[in-house]
This record gives structure tokens, sequence and C-alpha cells, in this order.
């Protein structure tokens, strides 16, 4: 399943993360609000969020004069 990971700031300014599907409905959530993004982000890697990168688009590479 193809899944967006959501990282957000609550009400009381705690991090928390969201996995939403492709339709955007939410299937998945961190159960605590954390008051440091590192944790946030940990908590999420351990419910299987894996960063990628964003990839270079493929095409014509275009050459700034």
């Amino acid at each position: 399943m193809n899944v967006v990971w959501r990282f957000f700031q609550d009400e009381q300014q705690h991090w928390k993360w969201q996995q939403l599907s492709s339709d955007k409905s939410v299937v998945g959530e961190s159960k605590a609000g954390y008051s440091d993004y590192e944790a946030c982000l940990a908590d999420a890697r351990d419910h299987g969020h894996n960063f990628l990168p964003a990839q270079a688009a493929r095409g014509k590479s275009r050459r700034l004069a």
C-alpha cells in the first residue's frame, strides 16, 4: 500500500504523525504528542516510516546560462 506520511503540530504545539492512503484517509497515527520533532520522527520510524530524499527529475537536463 502506498502511503504518505504527514507530520504536524497539534493545538498544544506537540508533534504528531499520520499515515495517509492515496485517497487521503488516515490509516495510522501517533498515539502521543511529542514536544521534540526528533522523538516524533523516531516513533514514526518504529511504525514503518522510511525517509527517502527527493529524486532529481528525469528527462532533459536544463542548463542555466
